[in-house]
């Protein structure tokens, strides 16, 4: 017999090599997409990990394509004419994107001072209508002044107010035409923050939508979040529940079952009133202040009379200056309509959270008197009695208490055994003093 040709070593190891590459290209061929689906969903925060992966095989490629282009932000024109581009070379791409964050910003001297999407030749109104598997929408301004709307791009302007996401969020933006929230039919979670009124320029109330002679669909809003940190948005805030309430709005707030609200405006017994029975959660913030106080004008209303309309209502968190004796105090108006409620309205309340900003109150360090002031503050009796009736808030698991101050806190420390045994008792009171 002849003797079998030598191989070379390094003939050798490029033949296993080459074996192994092989062996592993068809042992990730066979992996159930579904393991694929939980091995990226792990990355999927990770974006270079996911560029990584999509070169490990075809059967990876397409779902790490949808984790990558799954959130996009677009902060300056070549990245949306870019992006723009992608889409219309794949347009299968397009459905991978659920959600775009729009940031407006002088980043460069090349916009010469001027916000970059008030330029026409952006391309993202272009963009915005091929994306029809979008979730959620933000047009976010990162720093001061407001953007005003009606600098946008009219094409811009009227592709935004023509989608159908139904996640809508805009940030720092004047002059938004309140008016148009009423034939968003789609929307389900409305965020507006820092929404100004430019005095700059006329607002632009827009359409009711409603003028139609037969009758059409309707949404029902299930999110709002109104904050404003400036207390400026007061117009624009009555004017988008004016037209949200109003019977001939597509979009209803019926069915509302998240609230959170910043300052006193006013309209906040509207908004929960109609929610009624859907509400599940209210969180209301930047209370207490004068300033954050604003007169009650009709039809709109303060604060619900009664939590027994708001059966449904599982957490509720009220944060406030310490405004004992004042008419912006929110407090009293929340103990009252505690107390109303009845063993038959069958309140779910399960989480109950009010915390108190006892900083700027006085001058100098807390003196016996000022924790007198605190301590016959009659508020908390008027908790106490409300939410220990029988029968009532039967489903009680947790009433947290924070006074928010740097000194007499030890002072303060007894305060739930003296002024709210009854919650005490119950063993659901959690008092704390946080230092901010």
């Amino acid at each position: 017999m002849g003797k079998r040709p030598a191989i070379r070593p390094g003939r050798f190891r490029e033949r296993r090599l080459a074996a192994f590459t092989q062996t592993t290209m068809v042992l990730v061929l066979r992996i159930p997409e579904d393991i694929i689906s939980t091995i990226l969903d792990e990355l999927s925060s990770d974006i270079e990990a996911l560029k990584q992966c999509s070169l490990v095989s075809q059967s990876f490629l397409p779902l790490c394509h949808k984790l990558l282009f799954s959130d996009i932000c677009l902060y300056h024109p070549t990245r949306s004419r870019g992006i723009c581009r992608l889409i219309v070379d794949n347009p299968s791409f397009a459905s991978y994107i659920r959600t775009v964050e729009i940031i407006p910003g002088v980043f460069s001297t090349e916009f010469h001072g001027r916000d970059w999407v008030t330029f026409e030749d952006t391309k993202l109104a272009p963009l915005l209508q091929k994306l029809h598997n979008l979730h959620a929408f933000s047009l976010c301004k990162m720093t001061s002044p407001p953007i005003p709307w009606n600098t946008l791009p009219a094409n811009l302007r009227s592709t935004i107010l023509n989608l159908s996401a139904p996640s809508f969020t805009l940030k720092a933006v004047a002059n938004v035409p309140m008016g148009h929230f009423g034939q968003f039919r789609c929307l389900k979670a409305l965020n507006l923050i820092n929404i100004e009124l430019d005095h700059g320029h006329s607002l632009d109330l827009g359409p009711l939508g409603s003028s139609l002679l037969s009758p059409q669909p309707v949404g029902y809003l299930e999110s709002l979040r109104l904050f404003n940190y400036s207390h400026i948005n007061l117009t624009c805030g009555r004017h988008l529940i004016t037209v949200l309430t109003n019977s001939r709005s597509l979009l209803k707030l019926s069915r509302l079952k998240c609230l959170e609200l910043f300052g006193d405006l006013g309209f906040t017994g509207t908004i929960m009133e109609v929610a009624g029975q859907s509400l599940q959660r209210f969180v209301w913030a930047g209370l207490g202040g004068e300033a954050d106080y604003h007169p009650i004008e009709s039809p709109f209303t303060r604060f619900p009379s009664s939590f027994g309309t708001l059966s449904a209502l599982r957490y509720l968190s009220i944060d406030t200056k310490f405004a004992r004796g004042h008419v912006y105090d929110p407090l009293p108006l929340l103990a009252q309509a505690l107390a109303r409620a009845t063993p038959r309205d069958a309140c779910a309340l399960e989480h109950f959270k009010v915390y108190v900003n006892l900083y700027g109150c006085w001058l100098m360090e807390f003196t016996p008197r000022d924790v007198d002031s605190v301590d016959e503050y009659a508020i908390w009796p008027a908790l106490d009695q409300a939410l220990t009736r029988p029968g009532v808030y039967t489903k009680l698991k947790r009433v947290e208490i924070g006074l928010v101050c740097a000194s007499g806190k030890a002072a303060l420390a007894g305060l739930s055994k003296r002024r709210m045994p009854m919650l005490l008792k119950m063993g659901v009171l959690d008092m704390m003093f946080p230092d901010w």
